[in-house]
């Protein structure tokens, strides 16, 4: 949850504070299309108040977790990141993390739920093995500079892009306090994740906001989120959800050894297909799906959105959605709704 003086700064801007699976952030702070134009054209700093972080101590934590989640994390150095999965014996998604490697540690980090969702299930594998799963000692607060510019207004900031790779991070000590910047890949152009001291929060927001950053809120990242076709775990993705009908090649190793799951992986790889994939859906005219609104192929029953919004730079709304796969091919019209419904067609992400 936000604290009281950050919430205090967003209401004195006037935004719109909204919870969501636990969190607390602004839904915007004025003009959403402006937000939205500053993340994909220049540079925003968004309040990720949704994601939190557990650490991964002790002498086993190596091998513990190469044979448990989806991902080569043996093969991370100290300062180097992948996205992984944790799923069950059945191939489904309980968490979704991304794994930070250091010298005498592994940070996870990810959406509150899913973190937590992930410390319950892997303590019940934790029997003879050196290995502690404990929250952060320190609260700390995550911020992201997204956009083409924010590596210019990082830089201002007085924090260096930690490398090129895909979640490289390194600590950096600022007049802030130390601040723990991770590269993000996406949404859209990417840029960086910052963690930093709860109890300088504020004060860091208003720097990047004074160093050129734009304020920008939940409504516009998730239009720029649902264009980058980045599911979102909790949304997008449950735990009832098979790992490979999702957008989560980056996530899964197919050669490391075993792994939780991994059997369930292979053997529908082998198989060549899944029964259903998530797609980006283009809808036609109408309001804004809600998610769970189901799609259809005549009279016949094809998938569902999860998510969708409308978007600013094409004019119109874009969803994200779990069709059918003999429905997948981008161009395909289905109906919103029901038979005679919106109409949705299928594009390939990101839109």
């Amino acid at each position: 949850m936000a604290d009281a003086g950050l919430l205090a700064a967003m209401r004195r801007r006037g935004a719109v504070v909204v919870g969501r699976d636990g969190w607390t952030s602004a839904a915007h702070f004025g003009d959403p299309s402006r937000e939205y134009e500053a993340l994909h054209a220049g540079a925003a700093v968004v309040d990720m108040a949704w994601l939190d972080r557990r650490m991964v101590m002790g002498s086993d934590r190596v091998t513990f977790l190469q044979g448990m989640l989806s991902n080569d994390v043996a093969a991370l150095a100290p300062g180097a990141g992948c996205q992984a999965l944790l799923l069950n014996e059945q191939g489904r998604a309980v968490a979704e993390l991304v794994v930070l490697a250091g010298a005498d540690a592994f940070a996870f980090d990810g959406v509150d739920s899913s973190l937590a969702a992930a410390q319950a299930a892997l303590e019940r594998f934790i029997v003879a093995d050196d290995v502690e799963i404990a929250t952060s000692a320190e609260p700390q607060r995550t911020f992201a500079l997204l956009g083409p510019h924010a590596p210019a207004v990082a830089e201002r900031l007085g924090l260096p892009t930690p490398g090129a790779d895909a979640y490289a991070h390194a600590p950096v000590t600022i007049p802030a306090g130390q601040v723990h910047v991770v590269r993000a890949p996406s949404p859209g152009a990417g840029g960086m994740l910052c963690r930093v001291p709860l109890a300088a929060a504020d004060a860091w927001w208003e720097r990047a906001l004074e160093h050129g950053a734009t304020a920008a809120g939940v409504d516009a990242f998730d239009v720029l989120r649902i264009e980058s076709g980045v599911p979102w775990h909790g949304r997008d993705v449950t735990s009832e959800t098979l790992a490979l009908e999702a957008r989560y090649e980056a996530a899964i190793s197919f050669r490391k050894g075993c792994y939780l799951g991994q059997e369930v992986m292979e053997r529908v790889t082998a198989r060549g297909h899944v029964n259903r994939k998530l797609v980006g859906v283009e809808v036609t005219g109408g309001d804004v799906p809600a998610p769970e609104t189901h799609l259809y192929a005549g009279e016949r029953d094809v998938g569902w959105v999860t998510s969708a919004a409308r978007s600013w730079r094409l004019g119109r709304i874009v969803a994200l959605a779990y069709v059918r796969r003999e429905h997948l091919e981008p161009g395909t019209t289905l109906a919103l709704g029901a038979a005679g419904g919106s109409a949705a067609t299928v594009r390939a992400l990101p839109f």
